[in-house]
């Protein structure tokens, strides 16, 4: 039975999930393998546990959602909360879903801009249902992509947590944002993109509704953030055209990254704030649609973390994002 506990003091959450355990270990992840044997495939539909969701266009699936196997969270138990002494933990209810991006066994950086658009799509949809739930606070949505990355299958997809809580360093990130709000009236994120777009030393593409560029204190090397131009804060303010839109600059964005650094392990974050409101959000939620821009964050994961990094949450990042800019230019 999974347990989310908050630790006093490290000011954080953490699931205890036993059913974690028995995941397959980070060996699966050659996209060389036998894809009959993969269940994410075409035609073993029926290895996966039951379809939630999926998009189809003549007959064929192009995007499918399922259930974790490998649960983190279970949307059967019921929500509770206590304490013991000064120790607090909530019960492990929430929900946990993967989304095979595509019906075919390739790599993502195989992926044409019509994939991109229907894993796209599908989150969006499935931000649209889950929503409805109330007990749902908010949705952690994110893709694994190799060994370093943590990732356990080959075969393309991408994962949904929901919980009944909102984890501390979002908090942090939307009360950031909130004070900005409140102290000049403006997105902490759209004033940051209009400053990029100025000095456009780190912009990589811009389209209608899009902009990808590489943040001025990027955490990790040749990281890139992908945020909208519209002031939009949520996955669901985007129509299919928009989404089309989203899909051309992503695709766009991690090809110009492979070219330069080939096949490489990243973990990719599709933020959505939350959902629904809960103890975690009273203070700001609603005033989310005004000060929080939607986006995107690609981590590559060409370097280890070490224990510098882990210990004291402060990154190293040994190559300037502004350099990385030039060299990538080349491939223009």
């Amino acid at each position: 039975m999974s347990e989310i506990r908050y630790s006093k003091f490290d000011n954080k959450y953490v699931i205890i999930a036993p059913e974690r355990f028995h995941k397959p270990l980070n060996a699966d992840c050659s996209h060389d393998d036998d894809s009959n044997k993969c269940p994410f495939c075409v035609g073993r539909e029926d290895k996966t546990t039951k379809e939630i969701f999926s998009i189809r266009e003549d007959g064929e699936w192009k995007v499918r959602v399922v259930p974790n196997l490998y649960t983190a969270l279970n949307l059967e138990t019921k929500f509770n909360s206590k304490r013991d002494r000064f120790f607090e933990s909530f019960s492990g209810f929430g929900m946990h879903e993967v989304i095979i991006d595509t019906p075919r066994h390739i790599s993502l950086f195989d992926f044409t801009q019509k994939e991109y658009f229907y894993l796209l799509k599908a989150i969006r949809c499935r931000v649209e249902d889950l929503k409805k739930d109330m007990r749902i606070k908010y949705l952690s949505i994110f893709k694994n992509y190799g060994l370093n990355a943590g990732a356990t299958k080959s075969h393309p997809h991408s994962q949904i947590v929901g919980m009944p809580v909102l984890p501390v360093a979002k908090q942090e990130l939307l009360r950031r944002e909130f004070k900005y709000y409140k102290n000049h009236g403006r997105k902490l994120l759209a004033d940051i993109v209009e400053d990029e777009i100025k000095d456009n030393k780190r912009v990589l593409f811009k389209n209608r509704d899009f902009i990808s560029f590489m943040p001025y204190a990027s955490l990790f090397p040749f990281e890139v953030m992908v945020t909208t131009l519209d002031g939009s804060f949520s996955f669901t303010n985007f129509n299919d055209s928009k989404i089309d839109e989203l899909a051309k600059i992503l695709q766009k964005t991690i090809n110009i990254l492979y070219k330069e650094i080939g096949e490489f392990d990243f973990n990719i974050e599709f933020f959505e704030p939350p959902i629904n409101k809960n103890f975690d959000t009273e203070e700001f939620f609603d005033s989310i649609e005004r000060f929080h821009l939607f986006y995107i964050r690609i981590r590559p994961r060409i370097f280890n973390l070490a224990g510098f990094e882990v210990m004291n949450e402060m990154f190293i990042n040994p190559v300037e994002p502004e350099f990385i800019k030039k060299v990538l230019d080349e491939f223009r």
